[in-house]
């Protein structure tokens, strides 16, 4: 288990978001994701989809027990989160329309 926690890479914060990044290497997965949903990526929902199911690939590879249940909440919810590109179903991402401060402290 020490020897697991040594092979962790380690961030300066959280990038996970309902979840303990710390276990299973998830926050480095979980920042890169963040980064491909948002302000590094975006696209269209083929795009997303590509991207949740590269997330749930790491995840399933580091034998993650939390590995489906993630993969089912980002493909319920993750639209929410999206940097839409192309204006279908609305141009950006709606969590920035909604809640102006969020990001601002990131």
């Amino acid at each position: 288990m020490a020897e697991e926690q040594d092979n962790q890479v380690k961030l300066h914060r959280d990038y996970c978001f309902f979840m303990d990044g710390s276990k299973y290497n998830r926050n480095i997965a979980c920042k890169r994701h963040d980064n491909a949903y948002g302000i590094k990526g975006g696209g269209d929902g083929k795009k997303r989809k590509e991207l949740d199911r590269a997330f749930y690939q790491y995840m399933k590879g580091n034998n993650d027990p939390m590995a489906v249940p993630t993969y089912i909440a980002l493909r319920i919810c993750g639209w929410f989160f999206f940097n839409y590109k192309s204006g279908k179903p609305w141009k950006g991402q709606l969590i920035k329309k909604i809640f102006k401060g969020y990001l601002r402290n990131k």
